[in-house]
């Protein structure tokens, strides 16, 4: 891919550890955000989808990455521009070509 000015981050929650009576530990676990590829994200606010039982679902970004990716419907993911935000949810569809090495999600 050309043209990949931005980042995409997958949230990672980590489990509170607990002691030796399973009560969770404070100031352990957590949530922080993993780098996976560049990408390009872009504002989709025109497409719609239908799903098989009728419901019509618009997503608010769609991100092309430059590589094939492991992210799964449902998790949540953020593209950066620099420190800012370009967008943020949750995975509604993820595509893999073929032939070319990159993936598409919405979200």
């Amino acid at each position: 891919m050309i043209f990949a000015p931005h980042m995409l981050q997958v949230k990672v929650i980590t489990p509170m550890e607990k002691d030796e009576f399973g009560r969770p530990i404070s100031g352990t676990g957590g949530e922080s955000w993993q780098d996976v590829c560049k990408c390009r994200c872009d504002d989709n606010t025109t497409k719609e989808f239908s799903s098989d039982n009728g419901s019509v679902y618009r997503p608010n970004f769609h991100v092309v990455c430059e590589k094939r990716i492991t992210i799964k419907v449902g998790q949540e993911v953020r593209c950066m521009d620099g420190d800012n935000v370009r967008g943020q949810g949750k995975v509604y569809t993820v595509k893999s070509t073929n032939y070319f090495n990159y993936s598409e999600l919405w979200m």
